[in-house]
């Protein structure tokens, strides 16, 4: 009788056990998904406020179905860098801003990506929102694995009065005309440009890659291939002695180890005559007033070049089907008109969901917004950005080099042999 009910005891434990876990997936199942989000859109960054609005608006309609756990990591390249982190620990977030950075191949490398393939198929809504080029930006070998929030036509601003001050009427046309351009603003006792070179030097690459991008129908198709391995083309050594002469003669002395923000303040503040940046800087110019905002202009590069308004979306990392899908439900709110004409008003950015329209209104608020719309129209020459198109260990490689190069230390074709020798461990 004692062996009995030491047995019926067992079983009303067990019983007991297997009803209580049964009880708690229900329970999980029946619960909000949480999804793991990762951003630099805090704090100072230009993008900021819009991006808590969609936040906001999105724990709003999705409260009890899907939770955000948000990862703040302010700095693009401190952001990326985590994410390289993540990805080599096989832990990426199941949402991933790449902002314009190349991690879309590192993450491939490490099969850490979900094909976003199919969902643009089930929902010919969603699918019909994006311009061909920016999904084709953000395919590999036929299968889409990122979905693009905006699109970043790339040009450069510069000061009126200070052009007006050194006997300039108008942007240059050509190259040469741009260095000249330099050593007038120079004699007249105004530092010509902003540039950078750390956090793989920005501004200053802007500069390169738009010299590299116009100087021949073949330095234009290198500038728009993924991952070069060999920087040694006499196009590519020549922008690059441009670019070390601008550092060395035409830039304020904190370029030489300088930041971003260097660059950005100083143009701010009137001690450089241009800055070449996205459309996003608007907001930055409007913070110091619209006496400040209307000194300026914006115009192509030198032989009508401008970048490419495609750049790298949102990435999927989710471990399994009910995290994707959840990760994806972002990504249709996200690029839905609403949110997409919010981002137009609050942050100067372009859409990437094409039947968002700019509208005049906007334009007449935002002029040199409406510049940049126009000018992607006249743009005869259009090519990549470096940060999604080289390597990630080129990109980190500049960090070393730029300095070097700035300091008079190397040669531009060592310079050159340099992102070659990085790009061939690949």
């Amino acid at each position: 009788m004692k062996r009995i009910l030491a047995v019926l005891l067992c079983l009303v434990l067990v019983l007991s056990l297997v009803t209580a876990c049964g009880s708690k997936e229900e329970t999980s199942s029946d619960g909000p998904v949480t999804i793991r989000l990762a951003t630099f859109q805090v704090g100072v960054n230009a993008s900021a406020p819009w991006f808590a609005s969609v936040i906001e608006a999105f724990n709003k309609e999705y409260e009890g179905k899907i939770k955000l756990d948000i990862e703040e990591i302010p700095g693009d390249q401190a952001y990326v860098d985590k994410m390289k982190t993540y990805i080599s620990m096989n832990d990426l977030p199941d949402l991933v801003f790449t902002g314009g950075y190349n991690l879309m191949d590192d993450a491939l490398s490490a099969n850490a990506l979900v094909d976003l393939t199919p969902y643009f198929k089930a929902d010919s809504e969603f699918a019909a929102r994006f311009f061909d080029d920016d999904i084709a930006y953000n395919s590999r070998d036929g299968k889409i694995y990122g979905v693009p929030v905006e699109r970043q036509p790339v040009t450069y601003f510069y000061n009126k009065a200070l052009f007006e001050k050194a006997g300039i009427g108008s942007p240059a046309k050509t190259w040469d005309e741009f260095m000249m351009q330099l050593e007038e603003l120079k004699a007249a006792g105004i530092t010509p440009v902003s540039m950078d070179t750390l956090d793989s030097a920005w501004l200053s690459s802007l500069w390169l890659n738009s010299m590299v991008g116009t100087l021949s129908t073949e330095s234009n198709a290198w500038m728009n291939q993924s991952m070069p391995k060999d920087y040694n083309s006499p196009d590519f050594i020549k922008a690059v002695e441009m670019t070390q002469k601008m550092l060395m003669n035409y830039t304020t002395k904190d370029a030489l180890g300088g930041k971003y923000e260097n660059g950005a303040n100083n143009f701010l503040n009137g001690k450089t005559a241009m800055i070449a940046n996205g459309p996003w800087m608007i907001s930055d110019f409007q913070e110091k007033g619209d006496d400040f905002v209307k000194n300026l202009g914006t115009a192509l590069y030198p032989n009508d070049g401008i970048f490419s308004g495609s750049m790298p979306g949102y990435l999927v990392g989710s471990k399994d089907q009910a995290h994707a899908d959840a990760a994806v439900e972002f990504l249709k709110f996200i690029t839905n008109e609403a949110m997409q004409g919010k981002m137009v008003e609050m942050y100067s950015s372009i859409p990437a969901n094409k039947n968002v329209e700019i509208s005049q209104a906007v334009i007449d608020q935002n002029p040199l917004l409406g510049e940049i719309v126009e000018l992607q129209g006249e743009a005869k020459i259009v090519y990549g950005n470096y940060q999604s198109l080289w390597y990630s260990n080129v990109v980190t490689e500049l960090d070393r080099q730029y300095p070097l190069l700035a300091a008079g230390s190397i040669t531009p074709e060592q310079f050159a042999q340099a992102l070659t020798d990085a790009a061939k461990k690949n």
